[in-house]
This record gives structure tokens, C-alpha cells and sequence, in this order.
């Protein structure tokens, strides 16, 4: 049966690595329920540069590279990969724990990387207690050694933004570390990450369907996504909204873009959220673009179609080429399955679906 072509990706997620140098508490890889933590691996994948260069010579002339983990900075060929990808003209940018960040400062510079996504939860006492004991201090330091490369290169780049990720241990913090421990001449932009999660049903729904429509039996990474609303019932939302919102406000003030994910700043739309009640949120959605323009490939070279939920795949760069991937019969499938049925199970508690 002859395939449809579609337009090479614009957008190629590259997890790197699997390896992470911390053991932040919400992360669905290497946190307390994360999919690494509960079923340990003895070797972590790290992706072959030299198929990142036939990746690269694959793509069409305009294309959006974001770097992911693990921890993306502990990648042995970091530089060697920026250079690839901005000789090609791409834009590149990965999000960071910042804790290495110093370590790598003067070659992002240099090289013109466009954008570093810095996670930072709060005010040192917050931040620690979910990422680590020092990982503020180290952080804190990155931003500051990469501000002080810009600055001393008269460079624009790269920009830098901060993510924080709300959980039940960091809602209080939002209003203190903004309005009082931030230097905001330092950040080009934030976004606020409510943290993503799906519930057993949700999950159970997810494994039954690529089952049945892709013979697919592996679990392991939507299960470290796995949370009840339970876990969320100490958040005050009342007090989440008013500070995420005030906070935004002022950001705005100081000229600083601002991104909410899931994107309406209300106490009903945080508690629908939060409380998996999907259907009466503001921000709803029936349909997802991602499989048409943008594509994952993970550590071990698998070539999956969503961001964090790698149990469904369609190939293995090791073995094939992204294009016979990307135009493959599983491929398009998938798109004629989103097509006919909307939106999956899980789709709900996914970040890049509020994007």
C-alpha cells in the first residue's frame, strides 16, 4: 500500500540522555513514582551523535530542535551537536535543572544556542526540598555565570527563560521567589508548569487502545505519569491563583513574556485541573497537532509520536530512516486514528497539548 508523504517535522524533540544528575520528586522519569525509579535501568541511553547528523540531513530547510532528558547538559557531544544543528540554520533550545549550567555558560554563547529553559521551583528552601539539596545555589550561579557570558560578549543569546513547575510543595513560593529573590534582569521569560499527571483509568484506557490498534504492550512510561487528584488536595486554590495571576501581572510589567500551561489563570480552571475533571476546564481541547508537525526520538533511537509517553513507538533510527519512519503505515495510522477519534486518554494530562 503506497503511504502518504507528509512534510518532513518541523519540530524534532532529541532525548539525548536518560541520565539525570538529580532526583526531582515530581519527575515521571527519575522521581519518586517515575518510570526509571520504580523499574531501574543498570545502563542509561545516551543517542549516537552520528545519527543525530543523518537526522539532521533529513529535515526540510526550516526546523525547531529541542534538546530533552535526563538531564540534557551531561550529553557528551552537547557542543558538537549545537554546532550541527546551527550550521543547518535550525533554531535549538533545551530546558536545563541549571545545576551544570556554569560548566557549559561561555560555549553557549559562543555557539548562539537560542534558548535555555532553566527549572527553578521557588525560594531555596522550596526548591531544594523538591530538586535536591543545592540545586537552587547551583542554579541560581548557572543563571547568573551564563547572564555575566552575555554580558561580556555583548550577545542577545542565548535568551533565558525559567520554568516552574506547580506541585502541592511549591504553590506558596510563587509570589516570594518572583516579587522578591528573582533579579529579572537576568530571565528573558517564564512559564508556570502545572504538573502534569494522568490518572489509572486515564492510563488503563491509553495501554488497551495502542494494544488493539498497535499491538503494543510496554507501560512502563505512562505509569510513571500516574497520579490520583488526591495527591493534589492540599493545594489551596484560591491562593494559587491569586499569586500565579498577580505574578503574571507583574512579569508582564517588567516587560517579561509569560506562559501558563494550561493557559487561563483561574481558580475553576486550576481546580478542574487539578482534579482531573478534564471536561470542565477553560482551556479545552478536541485535537492535538503534534503528530503532523513535530516528532520525539528517544535516547535508545525510537522514534515516537508525544512527548513523555514513549511506550508507543513507530521505529528505531538505528534501523531506519526518520522519512520511512515519519511516512510509515504505523505513522499514518496514528494521524487517521487522532483524525477519526480526537483526542487519547492521556492526551489531557500532557504539557505540550496546552501549548
Amino acid at each position: 500500500m503506497k503511504t502518504k508523504k507528509n512534510r518532513p517535522p518541523l519540530v524534532v524533540d532529541l532525548q539525548v540522555t536518560e541520565f539525570c544528575n538529580l532526583r526531582c520528586k515530581m519527575c515521571y522519569f527519575w522521581g519518586d513514582k517515575g518510570c526509571f525509579a520504580t523499574n531501574p535501568k543498570e545502563k542509561t541511553n545516551i543517542l549516537d551523535i552520528n545519527l543525530i547528523s543523518r537526522l539532521i540531513g533529513e529535515l526540510g530547510e526550516t526546523a525547531h530542535f529541542s534538546l530533552f532528558g535526563g538531564e540534557p547538559l551531561t550529553y557528551p557531544h552537547l557542543e558538537d551537536l549545537i554546532r550541527m544543528v546551527k550550521e543547518k540554520g535550525y533554531h535549538i533550545n533545551t530546558p536545563s535543572n541549571g545545576t551544570l549550567l556554569d560548566k557549559h555558560a561561555e560555549m553557549l554563547v559562543e555557539t548562539g544556542f537560542d534558548l535555555m529553559r532553566v527549572s527553578i521551583d521557588g525560594t531555596q528552601e522550596i526548591n531544594d526540598l523538591q530538586r535536591g539539596r543545592g540545586s537552587y545555589d547551583k542554579a541560581m550561579h548557572g543563571l547568573e555565570c551564563l547572564h555575566q557570558e552575555k554580558i561580556k560578549a555583548k550577545a542577545k543569546m542565548p535568551g533565558i527563560e525559567l520554568l516552574y513547575t506547580i506541585t502541592p510543595d511549591t504553590y506558596l513560593a510563587v509570589e516570594e521567589f518572583f516579587l522578591k529573590d528573582l533579579d529579572l534582569s537576568k530571565i528573558d521569560s517564564v512559564t508556570f508548569q502545572m504538573e502534569n499527571f494522568i490518572t489509572k483509568d486515564m492510563g488503563l484506557a491509553y495501554a488497551k487502545m495502542v494494544k488493539e490498534e498497535f499491538g503494543i504492550t510496554s507501560d512502563s512510561y505512562w505509569r510513571g505519569m500516574l497520579r490520583s487528584p488526591e495527591h493534589f488536595k492540599s493545594i489551596d486554590m484560591n491562593e494559587l491563583t491569586r499569586q500565579t495571576c498577580k505574578v503574571q501581572n507583574y512579569l508582564k510589567d517588567h516587560g517579561k513574556a509569560v506562559r501558563i500551561l494550561p493557559p487561563t489563570c483561574s481558580r475553576d480552571n486550576f481546580f478542574a485541573y487539578f482534579n482531573a475533571e478534564w471536561n470542565s476546564m477553560i482551556d479545552r481541547y478536541s485535537t492535538c497537532r503534534i503528530p503532523w508537525v513535530s516528532v520525539e526520538v528517544t535516547a535508545s533511537g525510537d522514534v515516537a509520536p508525544c512527548h513523555i509517553f514513549y511506550d508507543l513507538t513507530f521505529g528505531n533510527l538505528y534501523e531506519r530512516s526518520l522519512n520511512e519512519i515519519w511516512n510509515g503505515e504505523m505513522y499514518n495510522k496514528f494521524r487517521t486514528y487522532l483524525r477519526k477519534n480526537g483526542l487519547m486518554s492521556i492526551c489531557n494530562g500532557c504539557c505540550i497539548l496546552y501549548l
